[in-house]
């Protein structure tokens, strides 16, 4: 398995080839910015996120001596000679660091947790085992020998220990986790890996079960690259090993979760930031050029400002060599209309604008209280906005972070507040969403916990140069519709003017009102949140007596 990279004729033609002088040139590049002397992992930056909540700061050095690992190793399979020395001094360290998962996921900083097998902790240990596979022969016998001693150790003994907890998700999680340390246990401990080939599948069919039968991915794209891409590194690794009697690509739903990311896309740049997805997300390349050479022109070439080039695990390195194909260049996304009707997901193209509404839940796996909440976008960018993820603290995954950021509170969300109150988080409630007629509608009352509520039905209706938003709601005192958006909106009488796109109203029926506030969208150098962008906030006041409110986003 693997072998490939290793032989004469690859390693010539990568080594050689126009067709790989680009990747060639971003390799030495990362090499040039991550072959440096590294800072030694403080127990002090361990402690911040259990005393603080804080977990930025110890990630960003640990993260320079783990990619310092892979482009090492990457250097060191295509290039040998000087590199593998280095390569030796990057294994020595990463096997001498006491634990290798995050302090974030480690549960108790008092209990001995070298063992924990968690997202970091299983991708080391999975390009760990490649180096071993591949280049065990040629590194000192002493560092080869340690790595077998501390997979054993770290990975395949507590693997068969214990059930461990992401093995009953339905997430990332599972794919991630489950993912490589099949592979590491492949690569290294193969009589053992047979013996637990069925506990992956297992949990490979629990990732499965997570998406809905259209195959969309309700924690939002940035997660379906992190976990699409780990599953599908692991279905390589074992159609190879299992000379292609398990091959996980020829199942209909793997095309269907294939196929999600580009109906996501809302312009060429814009992505659908629902859930924790970063607006500006890149994903992996290895990702996409493995599903255009596998699903062809089925699926749509994404452009190279959303691809980022794998510097973990190694595994993602090698084969994004090996699927890399200049000929597959960004494909225009057109216009383009689709209902995802298990998860209550709208999306629109046209010429003028596009368009995201979003039913589903508010128990979603990195949940936001979304439900009901739409996005537009004109030229290429987002307009009406979903902000997305916030940086990841202790709190945030704590009870009563919905009160704590704005960034997963409905409060800043394209939904009503009503009398006074933002939506609930109730993750056993649903909307109930359905598509007709060329209008999205989501009946989603059960999501705000008033008793009073006995309607609440938003109507998206997309025209060709604008969008009408029509609302039905009986038992509220108060409705307000939020709008919310980077741009610091011109309100006159009946019209917000956000530059791009003008919500227009019936000033007779409601008044206007705007606020701003700040959100925290990096991390400076010690891990500590900052304010980059103010969000505004354009409230419409709809007048008292009322059960019926519209207006019209015009996009032309």
């Amino acid at each position: 398995m693997f072998e490939e990279f290793l032989s004469t004729d690859f390693l010539k033609e990568y080594r050689e080839s126009d067709k790989y002088k680009s990747i060639r040139d971003a390799y030495l590049e990362l090499y040039e910015k991550h072959n440096k002397e590294l800072k030694t992992l403080s127990f002090s930056k361990i402690r911040r996120f259990s005393e603080l909540g804080e977990r930025y700061s110890y990630e960003k050095d640990w993260n320079e001596h783990y990619y310092k690992l892979h482009i090492c190793a990457y250097m060191a399979i295509i290039y040998g000679g000087e590199y593998l020395g280095q390569l030796e001094d990057c294994i020595y360290d990463m096997l001498s660091i006491y634990t290798w998962a995050l302090p974030a996921h480690v549960p108790d900083i008092n209990e001995e947790n070298y063992y924990e097998l968690d997202l970091c902790s299983t991708a080391l240990s999975s390009s760990l085992a490649l180096i071993y596979h591949l280049l065990g022969d040629k590194i000192h016998p002493q560092l080869s020998k340690r790595i077998k001693t501390e997979l054993k150790r770290r990975v395949l003994d507590p693997f068969k220990s214990q059930a461990w907890h992401w093995e009953d998700r339905y997430n990332n999680w599972t794919s991630v986790c489950a993912g490589f340390t099949g592979i590491t246990i492949m690569l290294v401990f193969p009589e053992e890996f047979d013996k637990l080939l069925p506990r992956f599948d297992l949990n490979m069919e629990k990732y499965y079960k997570g998406f809905p039968d259209d195959g969309v991915c309700l924690e939002g794209p940035g997660y379906w690259g992190y976990g699409f891409v780990s599953f599908l590194a692991y279905a390589y690794a074992l159609r190879e090993y299992t000379k292609g009697e398990r091959d996980y690509f020829k199942l209909e739903k793997t095309k269907k979760i294939a196929l999600f990311y580009q109906k996501t896309m809302l312009d060429e740049d814009v992505i659908t930031s629902y859930g924790d997805a970063p607006m500006d997300v890149k994903t992996n390349a290895m990702l996409f050029y493995m599903l255009k050479s596998v699903y062809g022109n089925e699926f749509i070439m994404p452009t190279k400002k959303r691809h980022a080039t794998p510097l973990d695990p190694l595994i993602n390195i090698l084969l994004y060599i090996k699927y890399y194909d200049p000929v597959y260049d960004f494909e225009s996304l057109g216009e383009y209309e689709c209902y995802m009707e298990s998860a209550g997901w709208y999306i629109k193209r046209t010429k003028s604008y596009a368009l995201g509404g979003k039913g589903g839940t508010n128990g979603e796996s990195h949940n936001h209280n979304d439900v009901g909440s739409f996005i537009v976008s004109k030229n290429n960018r987002q307009v009406l906005i979903d902000i997305g993820v916030r940086p990841y603290t202790k709190d945030y995954f704590t009870e009563g972070r919905y009160d704590r950021f704005m960034e997963i509170s409905s409060k800043s969300h394209n939904v009503p507040i009503i009398d006074g109150q933002y939506q609930a988080n109730i993750p056993e409630t649903r909307s109930y969403t359905r598509f007709e007629n060329g209008v999205f509608t989501i009946d989603y009352k059960d999501l705000y916990d008033l008793p009073n509520l006995k309607r609440l039905v938003r109507e998206i209706c997309p025209l060709e140069k604008s969008v009408a938003i029509k609302e039905y709601f009986e038992g509220a005192t108060s409705f307000v519709d939020r709008l919310v958006s980077y741009e610091k909106p011109k309100i006159s009488d009946g019209v917000v003017d956000f530059g791009d796109v003008r919500v227009i109203f019936d000033k007779d029926l409601a008044t206007t009102l705007e606020s701003v506030d700040y959100h925290t969208v990096t991390v400076d150098d010690d891990g500590k949140p900052k304010d980059t962008k103010i969000v505004y906030y354009t409230d419409l006041v709809v007048k008292e007596g009322l059960n019926y409110f519209s207006f019209t986003i015009d996009c032309e």
